[in-house]
Order: C-alpha cells, then sequence, then structure tokens
C-alpha cells in the first residue's frame, strides 16, 4: 500500500507523521512532501520524536510535484496549504483521505510562544488521528493482503 503525505513544507508535520504511521504496521510505503519544500527538520520537532522513541530524518524535503503522477493508494493533505494539490492526484489516487489537524498548531506557530509544547501537543494529536486512521482503514486492507499472500492463515 502507497501512502503520500502531503505538508505545506515537509519538514514538520509529514515528517512526524510518517513516523507515526510507520510504527502501527508492515505493508505501507510512506513518502512525504511539502507544497513548498522546507530546509531543514527543526530540533524542536527531532527532540519530540525522540522523546516517543523516533529517528525523525533529515532527509531533503521533497516537492509534491515529483509525486503527481504516481498511483497512490491514499493520499493525506496534513494542513490547509496541502489541499490545493487535491486534484493534481484525482486519476492516481485509488482512496483519498483528508486530516486537517493543525488549526491548533497554526495558532502557536503564530504566537512563537510555547513552540515545545505546541510541537508536543501536535505529535499527540496526530498519534490518536493517525491511529484511528489506520485501525479504521488501513489494518483491514493490509491484513487481507498479508493474508492473501500466505503469511498468514485466513482463520486467524
Amino acid at each position: 500500500m502507497n501512502i503520500l503525505l502531503v505538508s505545506n513544507s515537509d519538514i514538520c508535520r509529514s515528517r512526524m507523521a510518517q513516523k507515526i504511521l510507520s510504527s502501527f504496521g508492515y505493508g505501507t510505503k510512506i513518502f512525504t512532501s511539502g507544497v513548498l519544500p522546507g530546509r531543514v527538520v527543526p530540533s524542536s520537532v527531532v527532540g519530540v520524536m525522540e522523546q516517543n522513541g523516533y529517528d525523525c530524518s533529515r532527509k531533503k524535503a521533497s516537492d509534491v510535484d515529483i509525486y503527481c503522477h504516481q498511483p497512490w493508494d491514499y493520499v493525506i493533505t496534513l494542513c490547509e496549504e496541502a489541499k490545493e494539490v487535491e486534484g493534481d492526484f484525482n486519476k492516481e489516487v485509488k482512496t483519498g483521505s483528508i486530516f486537517l489537524l493543525m488549526t491548533r498548531f497554526s495558532i502557536f506557530m503564530r504566537m512563537k510562544q510555547n513552540w515545545n509544547i505546541s510541537i508536543s501537543e501536535l505529535y499527540e494529536t496526530m498519534y490518536r488521528e493517525l491511529y484511528e486512521f489506520y485501525r479504521d482503514e488501513l489494518s483491514e486492507q493490509l491484513f487481507a493482503t498479508v493474508a492473501s499472500v500466505g503469511l498468514i492463515p485466513m482463520s486467524m
């Protein structure tokens, strides 16, 4: 199953979501991209992710344009700015899901105070919502795929 996470800059929300979603199980290939790719993952994001047991990669941010003509099972937009690219994926996406998790986070960013608290709150919100997405949307599909290739018995 191929999943693309799209955020504004591909240095915060998408990276966090990729690590969280990947931790729930196997059978997914998760890519990240940004509408306006940033430069470096902020140290506060790296810190929060490390506190929660994730190694937050410092790979170069990817532009969403490189993924527009590839097939996807899901394209998940993580912020209001990323919604503008939904039309670019209409023919390539089997199922589309939209999470607009970031209203509270945007308010904290504008205030520029309590940055670490807002990143921690963002992590908690994303974890809950991505887990619900995994549980409700992905787990049965992934289970069926694994069973169909004979890795586990169907009677489980």
